[in-house]
């Protein structure tokens, strides 16, 4: 019978916390377990689901807030062409085709400025190297703000030739009692089309279609997988909480072009997802730029940006 590849060890939290504006907020990551984020306390309250038992179960069924790289979500058969190369997405001899390579990999991690600081060195002889042959910096940062906390990442190339990049983070975040008192807010006007949930290049406008979450829609009755592109300026996507009277901003940079709502039915959980790319990216090369959002970092050049998850009163 397989068990679960994933030690308690490797579960320890680093904590930072912070008094801002006359909001007390916490924010907890496992630097040995992918730099997951898996506490984010606002005044106390939790929004963040984690559930530790799932990820030591045989599923190692992940939660909280892991990162995605270099490939967010699914890549057929973990496999893609670049640059003349096959790439088989393999770690310590194991095939990845979902969710990347790097969420249960061991992060260098420092305090720094009140916050949290990571990183994670691929070099050839790295197990993440197997799979993504390009050698290169991966820095992430958290730093609680006022009612949230900032998160920032960084890959710096440092090979000899480009590199194909996508970045996401993976929030599971909490239904708190009845779903119908939760409501979502994705500021997008097309979605990817899908083949067994993964996306073939194409686009459809939302508007007047069950995926059109331009305005908060309840989760009752409400059960999507989808990925969606065309970001309506900045506004940021939302998850309310209406009978506790709060909401959560994830307010992210430009380079965060594409989300994904996944609210499954009888989980208690939602996930509305930043990525810089959409996934299987690496396998839509031949898409338009602003579809596939595959970018391509050359030697010496780096791809950053900052996502921000703030609570504010409704």
């Amino acid at each position: 019978m397989a068990t679960s590849r994933i030690h308690p060890s490797m579960l320890e939290v680093q904590q930072a916390q912070a008094s801002i504006d006359g909001h007390e907020v916490s924010v907890g990551v496992q630097p040995r377990c992918g730099a997951n984020l898996v506490s984010l306390k606002v005044d106390g309250r939790e929004y963040i689901h984690y559930d530790e038992k799932a990820l030591l179960g045989e599923a190692e069924r992940f939660t909280g807030c892991f990162i995605m790289f270099p490939t967010p979500c699914r890549v057929p058969e973990g496999t893609y062409r670049f640059a003349g190369r096959r790439i088989v997405q393999t770690k310590r001899g194991r095939l990845h085709a979902i969710h990347g390579l790097v969420r249960d990999e061991t992060f260098s991690c420092w305090r720094k400025d009140g916050g949290i600081e990571l990183r994670l060195e691929i070099t050839p002889d790295h197990p993440v190297h197997e799979g993504f042959p390009f050698p290169g910096l991966l820095s992430v940062s958290l730093r609680p703000v006022a009612a949230g906390v900032e998160y920032s990442f960084r890959f710096e190339n440092r090979g000899d030739g480009p590199a194909p990049v996508g970045f996401g983070l993976h929030p599971f975040w909490r239904i708190p009692g009845e779903r119908r008192d939760v409501w979502v807010k994705v500021p997008c006007d097309r979605a990817m089309v899908l083949e067994n949930l993964i996306p073939n290049g194409k686009t459809e406008p939302v508007a007047g279609t069950k995926l059109d979450l331009r305005e908060c829609r309840s989760l009752e009755g409400l059960a999507l997988d989808n990925v969606f592109v065309g970001r309506i300026g900045v506004a940021p996507a939302v998850i309310e909480y209406r009978r506790l009277g709060k909401r959560i901003l994830l307010d992210a940079d430009p380079v965060f072009s594409h989300q994904i709502c996944y609210c499954p039915p009888d989980e208690p959980f939602v996930c509305v997802e930043n990525l810089t790319c959409a996934p299987n990216a690496v396998n839509l090369q031949a898409a338009p730029p602003d579809v596939s959002g595959l970018r391509v970092i050359r030697p010496g050049e780096s791809l950053s940006g900052t996502t921000r998850f703030l609570v504010e009163d409704i």
